[in-house]
């Protein structure tokens, strides 16, 4: 849906034509460098473009790819060349430029060469062959009038200036020199002075273009700074450096992801709804051509999503620290959002969620799969003995079928949101998404509900209670009160649990005799409210305090908050089943119903019509 991107700027010769080293110290020079090289790489489809000269003859250049080298690792910028080896381009470079050493003593440092060999996914081959390209575009290009690179020299040079100019590369080339203005320009005749700068601008475009026609590539416009493109392909109105700045700020985020690290930006892009975003960006960009309208649907739709995108840069600082993986997936589930305000009431495209879908589901013999998340190895113990799962030493922990649905079983071994959120966006990240994501587990019950330990809350909604605003009051006490975030989940199983097609008192009845319930008590299903929490509940007033905070809570647990924002990243449906093992009171009385209740939910799951859930989820 986007378009690769050829990173120009970095080009040394390219900052000397806009005397950038002239104007700039280290610092401010470093970071008109960084804030681009950002944006590249969140708008690009696949990848950015820049030959590997690029970053070692230039100092900003290398030390931006020091501190950025995540691009490089991952493959995200990638550096063509010729040679099949590292060392055979450093030798062949060091002897062309041998007549400028001074000027590119960064060819000629071994450090900077490591630099690139430690990154081999960034090293990839290229066809075209530069010096002979420069040769015949010298030669040939003034006497293309469609190309518009060398129009003023067309137009107003003296044949003798031409002429000149025209065998200046093949006089090097055949010499063993670099074909750089550097070594250009002194061979032009006096003459050719006021041509000079046009000259230099074609030889750029000649240069690069070469590397955007073999890669599909194109320029970021508007670059701060760096006026002109050089008459290489570019889409203003979409890959401008202003527009897209312009849409950034209206969400509060330029800051946090123009100056963020590589490894930040890598993170996001793994992620369904930041990348939903940057499609949504560049639909919006096409359809609104004018910065102000382009900032007014933004802002317009910026309301109509719960985030509150506008504390952003006091929650963040890029100078100082990265977001955690939880706030990067809280923040790329609020990008998802954006995006579909953004979809729908634009008629934006989409990438082809709905096709993919659409075919995954006509194939004959299609393998239905859930995933479940559990916390503890004690909850994963009893699932695996339960369906019968394979265990494994990575993720997932288990897997297996349940009937004929493919299982994996996702477990962190720890608890709270955090742990949870980044087990399932790895799970995610690295797998093809399952149907269904359970998120199954303990809870604590809330009295106020009149519910009962052994009863299994399945949940409408999760209400996500761990962040707070701490405040004085008038005698200079703290005070807190949650800034709740609601989740919607599937309600597919309390559903079909509560149809013909499954046999609940047949359930119950089994769960009651096999798994050691008290005598007169039986499972019980209920469906509602969940609170999610980083924290163990065991104290009546907090209690209170967050049956206060949203009405008809059953209940409090510590993962589903966390599963719930990584899911809705992927636009995964998540099924969110807990059966109380306490009573989240002072006595946290839990230790029967613990293995009880597990048992009992997994018992649930197993009689489930699992296909009939996953329908039903999808609808």
């Amino acid at each position: 849906m986007r378009r690769n991107l050829f990173l120009q700027f970095l080009n040394r010769d390219t900052r000397e034509i806009f005397r950038l080293y002239d104007i700039f110290g280290d610092e401010k020079h470093a970071r008109t460098l960084r804030g681009p090289m950002n944006a590249c790489a969140m708008l690009c489809e696949e990848f950015c473009i820049a030959p590997p000269g690029f970053v070692v003859e230039d100092k900003y250049a290398f030390e931006l790819f020091e501190v950025q080298s995540a691009y490089l690792e991952k493959g995200l910028v990638r550096l063509p060349m010729r040679e099949t080896n590292l060392s055979d381009f450093a030798e062949k470079k060091r002897l062309e430029y041998s007549f400028a050493r001074n000027r590119y003593s960064g060819l000629y440092d071994d450090a900077r060469m490591e630099l690139l060999s430690s990154h081999g996914a960034a090293l990839v081959q290229r066809k075209v062959q530069i010096g002979p390209t420069i040769v015949k575009g010298f030669m040939t290009g003034v006497d293309m009038p469609r190309l518009q690179a060398w129009a003023g020299i067309r137009q107003n040079a003296p044949s003798n200036v031409i002429e000149n100019m025209r065998a200046i590369p093949a006089r090097l080339a055949d010499d063993g020199k670099a074909l750089t203005w550097s070594m250009i320009e002194p061979n032009l005749v006096e003459p050719a002075s006021p041509f000079r700068q046009q000259m230099r601008d074609a030889l750029q475009y000649t240069y690069f273009q070469e590397y955007c026609r073999e890669f599909k590539a194109i320029v970021l416009a508007d670059i701060p700074h760096m006026p002109v493109e050089f008459y290489l392909p570019a889409e203003r109105v979409v890959y401008s450096m202003r527009r897209f700045r312009v849409f950034l700020d209206a969400m509060s985020a330029d800051r946090l992801l123009l100056e963020a690290s590589a490894d930040t930006i890598m993170r996001f892009r793994r992620d369904a709804g930041f990348i939903e975003l940057m499609d949504a960006y560049c639909g919006l960009a096409r359809k609104y051509p004018k910065d102000t309208d382009l900032q007014f649907h933004l802002s317009r739709a910026i309301k109509k999503t719960p985030f509150e995108w506008q504390r952003l840069p006091e929650r963040f600082d890029a100078a100082i620290s990265d977001p955690s993986d939880f706030e990067i997936v809280e923040i790329a589930s609020a990008c998802g959002e954006l995006a579909t305000v953004l979809t729908k009431e634009h008629g934006l495209p989409k990438r082809g969620s709905d096709e993919t879908q659409k075919s995954k589901a006509s194939l004959k013999g299609y393998q239905l799969t859930i995933a479940i998340f559990v916390a503890l190895e004690e909850e994963l113990k009893v699932l695996v003995k339960q369906f019968g799962l394979e265990r494994s030493a990575g993720s997932p922990a288990a897997s297996g079928k349940i009937g004929d649905v493919g299982v994996d079983v996702l477990c962190p071994r720890a608890m709270g949101r955090v742990a949870a959120a980044v087990e399932v966006m790895r799970y995610l990240s690295n797998n093809v998404a399952p149907d269904v994501l359970f998120c199954v587990g303990l809870a604590g019950g809330f009295e106020e509900a009149r519910i009962e330990q052994g009863a299994v809350i399945c949940a409408e909604t999760v209400v996500d209670l761990a962040t707070r605003k701490v405040t004085d009051d008038d005698n200079g006490e703290a005070n807190s009160k949650f800034r709740r975030r609601d989740f919607n989940c599937t309600r597919a199983v309390y559903e079909i649990a509560t149809s013909k097609e499954f046999d609940q008192k047949e359930w119950a009845s089994y769960s009651a005799h096999e798994f050691d319930w008290q005598k007169g008590r039986i499972p019980s299903l209920w469906e509602g409210r969940i609170a999610s929490a980083d924290e163990v509940v065991a104290s009546d007033v907090h209690r209170r305090k967050m049956v206060e905070s949203a009405d008809k809570l059953l209940g409090i647990e510590m993962e589903a908050g966390g599963v719930c924002a990584a899911a809705d990243a992927f636009k995964v449906p998540v099924s969110v089943l807990r059966v109380v093992s306490d009573m989240a009171d002072p006595s946290k009385a839990d230790d029967k119903w613990r293995i009880t209740g597990m048992k009992t939910l997994a018992e649930l799951l197993k009689r489930l019509p699992l296909d009939r859930v996953i329908a039903v989820a999808k609808q």
